[in-house]
């Protein structure tokens, strides 16, 4: 499924590229253990088989030079999104705005990822983390969130306080807890969208500045594709955002064998079949193309 020919081309805007820990330093753990490999030649064939035309990469970790070298051998077809670490967090000492600078000098991410906004219980405003926060906001960098349950009330605070500030809630807005590996080598996570967290996600679209990722639907429904679980979550969060604050993602590696990537941009048309062809076409890579200004427009 491509976007229609007026907008700009189909934008995969959450997916992982990584080699093996022996080839390229990274973080090791039972979803990606020392000899798991996920190339980019790989995620391209993918995209070139889904009619796919860009993507937006985000490391595993905070050890990121793979990633750094992809875009630098793609110029234009990737944007990226770095994890962040302690020393942009503010708690490993130094200055966190310098860090994060530095860091970017030494390569071009767009967006930083973090599951930390500060400690459960005291202001966001007092969080060493803040400082990098407002220049996130002042800079227009999305904060890619991906926040366990204990910091969501972080995040409402946030919002308030950095109104400009992009915020994209990955995986439907989910909050990870008890993730557990199945067969297929891919995350799963049991009781994902208690009402009271619906809820939450619906009122954090009153800040005009908060997107969700529609991605992650394999790890988080108990049925097969489409994911028919989820469809009433999913309609819900496009009632409260609107298709201008959603954007689709694979979360390659690991749906791309089971189901295949192939089916994942058909599960937006499934989940919300009202939208027309230039709400879909937003939620495609029209939004995702706003967030990632330096994402190459498709000529085709």
């Amino acid at each position: 499924m491509n976007a229609d020919r007026a907008g700009t081309g189909v934008v995969d805007a959450h997916a992982h590229v990584f080699r093996p820990a022996a080839v390229s330093r990274r973080g090791v753990d039972e979803l990606a253990p020392a000899e798991r490999d996920a190339p980019v030649e790989g995620l391209l064939a993918h995209m070139a088989g889904a009619g796919v035309d860009a993507a937006v990469l985000v490391p595993l970790d905070g050890a990121d030079d793979y990633v750094a070298e992809v875009l630098a051998d793609h110029p234009g077809r990737f944007a990226a999104v770095a994890v962040g670490t302690p020393a942009e967090h503010g708690t490993a000492g130094g200055d966190p705005v310098a860090a994060f600078r530095a860091r970017r000098e030494r390569w071009p991410f767009a967006a930083l990822r973090t599951s930390w906004l500060g400690e459960p219980g005291r202001p966001v405003a007092e969080s060493p983390f803040l400082p990098v926060l407002r220049v996130l906001a002042d800079e227009r960098l999305p904060l890619w969130s991906y926040l366990p349950p204990p910091q969501l009330s972080l995040l409402e605070e946030l919002v308030r306080l950095l109104p400009e500030l992009p915020v994209v809630l990955n995986h439907l807005g989910f909050c990870p807890h008890d993730m557990w590996v199945d067969e297929h080598r891919r995350p799963r996570f049991d009781d994902p969208f208690p009402e009271s967290l619906v809820t939450r996600l619906e009122r954090l679209a009153d800040a005009p500045g908060v997107h969700v990722l529609v991605s992650g639907q394999y790890a988080l429904s108990a049925e097969e594709p489409p994911y028919r679980d989820l469809f009433p979550v999913t309609r819900r969060l496009a009632r409260a955002y609107g298709p201008d604050r959603l954007l689709w993602g694979s979360d390659h590696p690991w749906p791309s064998e089971t189901p295949g990537y192939r089916h994942l941009p058909g599960l937006v048309p499934a989940a919300l079949p009202d939208l027309d062809a230039p709400a879909l076409a937003r939620v495609m890579g029209g939004t995702a193309r706003e967030l990632f200004p330096d994402l190459a427009v498709a000529d085709r």
